[in-house]
């Protein structure tokens, strides 16, 4: 009797212990159907789920990547915002077996510093939908997949896992335990579109049209625009909304001039005044037909609001485009048409005043050609600015052969009428409207690296406006530069004053071709940075042959000389404009140990340490930058505040064309350099200093903000 109820007991034991292996054989096989594998990265972990652990042929399954970072870090969107990056995937699948692009969960806003990221702070679920041909007929799935992405928090750091092994394939059998990781998931999504739309893209800003009724989003608080492609906004930048009975608009600032607009497509998300809220993914036609100018038509709301007024813009070009005058870059040539006046009481009040129109519709004209090629690069995607032209090797070259022949036009070498020729002889016969016209193209050639108070403003407003506003504008900026020698040309008074032409005038001809000289030998060293020294020697020997040219011109009589004259310098001219620049010269290295290379990374990471920095922006073809450099910022008492202070130095370089620089100078109203921006300790406003330096606005500017 013992011995059977032993054998009973141990009967029973073993089919206890079958079924426990049973059940734990199963749960195990379930939970491994669920849970592909969890990694551990240094900053985040991740892991891979399946909603079915038996999947169908022929049909649709899902797959989810949980992305968990480490507290006070996150992960990104699909369009990351202003820095980060969105999660690779590179899949090995068997034929007839596809996984496609995930579904993100619903975006938030993260503020970093200037930038403004999208992405998540808490874990999140990518869906991965995964489709099986009818015709796969295997038992199983062999896959692999490598996952990359990145987490921040102040910095940055990626990761990456790896998973691998098989998923059964049979008659569809869900996963319990996966309902509610992916409900979960689902729920996180935004919801599928349900309103029409349009995505109209002007030069300088982005509207958004919802074709839904007021009705269907009562007590609406805020209305925020996702993009999911680039080119659409300036991340950072505030967004306005308005909700009519045409429906609703969002409008978003965009970079003038950069990335080309992607696509319609991103989330809407509405907030109401209850505190809800609703994400409804938005499929909008892309318009980007329209000019700027017809941005409010179309409802009647305003555009977004540029940093000027119109009146105030025309002011500031008028004033800007007088102090120009100051300016370094243009005193050479202002030496040119102050020669001209020595001759004044020798001439009539009316060719006087000739003349001074003749300057001005040079200068006029040459802004004009200038603005023209500008809006037509720009509306090819360029982010460049004022002065771009000073960028172009080509345009740097030609000029130092314009400024050398002027200048040997000066020192008698040969005779180009610029209005001065034939001093002392019969200057008093000369109208000179011709030379006064080519005096004001070369002011307009060489004011265009400076930037004068007031100016920069209102090129930043213009270069973001209608082509006829930025007409306007440059055409007042043209007038002031003129107006101070227009208006003496009215002066019956100043033209007493002046002497009598003689051969004295001779001698003082040949002095003003050393400010030409010096002028040409300044371009030379920027197109040297630019282009390189074996580019410069190229230009050198173009501009020795253009003045041989000039000589065989002037030297001998002839059709046949004449035509080997122009053939010369036919092809110095184009050997200049035309030669392959292979490299960039110095002026993209060169740094100082102690001074940091700006981008906005850079700036975006020493803001976020506390640190207090100094940026500024500058160019080797901007005089103005240069003295400023030469008497106010790198001074020794400066640098010793600045060393005293702790205040970290970064160099923008526009000498070349950058377009995060050209975005930069675009945020804060301007279209060239120099700019200088100083942001206290803890702060991610900038104090603007002035484009003219002294030591004593950086000391106040620093002493007052640090």
């Amino acid at each position: 009797m013992t011995n059977s109820l032993a054998s009973v007991a141990k009967g029973l034991a073993s089919a206890i212990f079958a079924l426990l292996v049973l059940a734990f054989t199963a749960f195990g096989n379930q939970a491994q159907a669920l849970d592909l594998g969890t990694v551990d990265v240094s900053h985040s972990s991740a892991s891979l789920h399946s909603e079915y652990q038996v999947l169908g042929a022929g049909e649709s399954h899902w797959l989810g990547l949980r992305i968990a970072p480490r507290e006070g870090w996150h992960s990104y969107w699909k369009n990351y915002g202003d820095s980060g990056a969105a999660p690779l995937f590179y899949w090995t699948l068997p034929d007839g077996v596809s996984v496609g692009e995930p579904l993100y969960p619903i975006p938030h806003r993260m503020p970093i510093g200037p930038l403004m990221n999208y992405g998540y702070e808490e874990p999140s679920v990518l869906l991965l939908p995964l489709k099986i041909d009818e015709t796969f007929s295997g038992n199983a799935i062999d896959f692999s997949v490598d996952v990359e992405w990145l987490v921040c928090e102040i910095e940055c750091v990626p990761q990456d896992a790896s998973w691998s092994g098989q998923l059964a394939v049979g008659d569809m059998e869900p996963s319990d335990a996966a309902r509610g990781l992916f409900a979960a998931a689902r729920a996180a999504l935004p919801e599928l579109p349900i309103w029409s739309a349009s995505l109209s893209i002007y030069e300088a800003q982005s509207r958004l049209k919802v074709f839904l009724d007021e009705a269907e989003a009562p007590n609406l608080s805020e209305a925020y625009f996702f993009p999911a492609g680039e080119g659409i906004t300036e991340y950072a930048a505030e967004q306005q909304w308005s909700l009519t009975d045409e429906g609703l608009f969002v409008d978003m600032k965009r970079t003038v001039g950069g990335l080309e607009a992607e696509g319609g497509e991103g989330v809407l998300l509405l907030s109401f005044a209850d505190g809800s809220k609703r994400a409804v993914e938005i499929d909008a036609e892309l318009q980007v037909q329209k000019a700027m100018a017809d941005a409010g038509a179309e409802t009647g709301m305003p555009v977004i609001e540029a940093t000027l007024p119109l009146w105030q813009a025309i002011i500031f070009a008028l004033l800007g485009g007088m102090v120009l005058n100051l300016m370094p870059c243009v005193f050479p040539v202002l030496s040119l048409k102050a020669f001209s006046f020595i001759s004044a009481n020798a001439k009539t009040a009316s060719e006087r005043r000739q003349e001074g129109w003749a300057y001005t519709l040079g200068i006029w004209i040459s802004f004009m050609a200038i603005v023209a090629v500008l809006l037509i690069i720009k509306s090819g995607g360029a982010a460049i600015g004022w002065g771009f032209q000073l960028q172009e090797p080509a345009f740097v070259g030609s000029l130092v052969l314009l400024m050398v022949l002027v200048a040997l036009s000066l020192s008698g070498m040969f005779n180009i009428t610029v209005g001065v020729e034939s001093a002392g002889q019969g200057l008093a016969a000369q109208s000179g409207n011709k030379g006064a016209f080519f005096q004001g193209v070369l002011a307009a050639l060489v004011a265009t690296p400076c930037t004068a108070p007031l100016m920069a403003p209102a090129i930043g407003f213009a270069l973001t406006q209608s082509a006829p506003v930025v007409f306007l504008v440059f055409s007042l900026l043209a007038f002031g530069l003129a107006l101070p020698l227009l208006a003496l040309s009215y002066s019956t008074s100043l033209a007493r004053m002046m002497p009598r032409p003689g051969p004295w005038m001779e001698k003082l001809k040949e002095a003003l071709a050393f400010p030409m000289y010096l002028t040409a030998a300044w371009l030379l060293y920027v197109f040297n940075l630019q282009a390189g020294a074996t580019a410069t020697l190229a230009l050198l020997v173009g501009i020795i042959t253009a003045i041989f040219g000039v000589w065989v011109w002037q030297s001998f009589a002839g059709q046949v000389s004449r035509i080997v004259a122009v053939v010369l310098l036919a092809g110095a001219l184009a050997g200049i404009i035309y030669q392959p620049f292979g490299g960039q010269g110095s002026a993209q290295t060169q740094s100082s140990s102690e001074i940091q290379a700006y981008s906005e990374q850079n700036l975006a990471q020493l803001l976020a340490d506390e640190e207090t920095v100094f940026a500024y922006f500058t160019a080797e073809w901007c005089i103005t930058c240069k003295v400023n450099e030469q008497v106010a910022l790198f001074t020794d008492d400066t640098q010793a505040l600045f060393a005293d202070r702790g205040i970290v130095m970064l160099k923008g370089d526009w000498t070349n064309r950058n377009a995060e620089i050209a975005s930069l100078l675009a945020d804060y109203g301007r279209a060239g350099v120099p700019l200088y921006l100083l942001f206290p300790k803890g702060s991610d406003e900038a104090v603007v200093l002035p484009e003219i330096l002294t030591p004593g606005i950086i000391k106040d500017a620093i002493e007052q903000n640090t």
